[in-house]
């Protein structure tokens, strides 16, 4: 186990008391500038962070610091995370604080990294995160790592979609189709097939109708949608690659008469609760998100009794099931 960066370092690199540390981080009295400068170059050259659990205890508060990466607050999939994420954190006695990465998770992990014990987010380990994290324990959302300090906590959608395939084919479904995302292509110019895709089309088999990709954004589900149903008219279920995209495809689905589910039953991922204000209300293989808050802090308190070390990976995984409403 390889601890991060401590205060009695920054003390014996600098040549002075732990309590001196403390109050040259702290900006406090009784110090002189001239070792205030002292102590604070010895912590600039370690690398050394003061833990938000440290400054707590100056403060006299009990409480530790998360740190919230989210890919965007426009998708409302990110957003009920953080809502669940901030009941349980209240649940907890723990402070949280978010950002917004836009593309760049790397520069959202740093903004947080001063002020918080932990970095939790949808991003995935890289090199360059996990620098810009400096000492920090970093948790991965939905993706995982093997590299030292990085932890996660993954969701079973592939469970989801077998299931839901199974149960479609019991309804009568033959024919099958999928829209998926395009990011790859918005992010490295080439479109790459995500583990949905494949989880989807290894569970229908020849009974694929074909796979369309599209943006993913109401308005680019539904465009993608058109594309699948005129190439492909004699597809009976669509799984769409998350919930934004699926109401899109149910709003195309009426501007072209196409109904649902008579004609085709539609899908969605993520379990959006805004699913049920689109008629008909959408089917969706849904995470459960406060499971996912809950092995979330899960980790992070067992972090935060290591006082934030480098521990081997930690991994816990969340179940997905099916919330079955009209769209298929």
């Amino acid at each position: 186990m390889s601890k991060r960066v401590t205060i009695l370092d920054v003390a014996a690199a600098a040549g002075v008391s732990r309590q001196t540390v403390t109050r040259a981080m702290n900006d406090m009295g009784d110090i002189s500038e001239a070792t205030r400068l002292k102590v604070l170059e010895a912590a600039g050259r370690l690398g050394y962070r003061p833990s938000r659990f440290a400054r707590n205890l100056v403060n006299r508060q009990k409480t530790h610091a998360m740190g919230l990466v989210v890919a965007s607050f426009r998708n409302p999939y990110y957003t009920d995370i953080a809502a669940d994420m901030l009941s349980v954190a209240g649940e907890r006695g723990w402070q949280l604080m978010m950002a917004a990465s836009e593309g760049e998770p790397a520069e959202a992990v740093q903004l947080l990294s001063s002020e918080v014990d932990v970095v939790v987010g949808h991003f995935e380990a890289t090199p360059a995160l996990v620098k810009a994290a400096g000492a920090l324990p970093l948790v991965c959302l939905e993706s995982a790592s093997d590299m030292p300090g990085v932890h996660s906590v993954q969701i079973d959608i592939e469970s989801g979609i077998v299931d839901a395939v199974q149960a479609l084919r019991e309804r009568g479904v033959r024919r099958f189709g999928m829209v998926d995302s395009g990011y790859s292509v918005q992010v490295r110019g080439v479109y790459e097939p995500t583990p949905k895709r494949e989880w989807f089309e290894a569970a229908v088999g020849a009974e694929l109708t074909g796979v369309i990709v599209g943006e993913e954004t109401i308005s680019g589900g539904g465009r993608a949608f058109a594309d699948l149903m005129r190439m492909h008219p004699d597809t009976e279920a669509v799984l769409m690659f998350n919930d934004l995209m699926a109401l899109g495809a149910v709003q195309n689905a009426h501007a072209t008469a196409i109904e649902v589910p008579g004609d085709v039953r539609i899908i969605g991922v993520d379990g959006l609760a805004l699913g049920e204000a689109v008629d008909p209300k959408l089917t969706s293989i849904s995470l459960d998100r406060h499971e996912l808050a809950s092995k979330t802090f899960d980790i992070v308190e067992i972090l935060a009794k290591a006082d934030f070390a480098q521990l081997d990976p930690i991994h816990r995984t969340v179940p997905s099931m099916i919330l079955w409403r009209e769209s298929a």
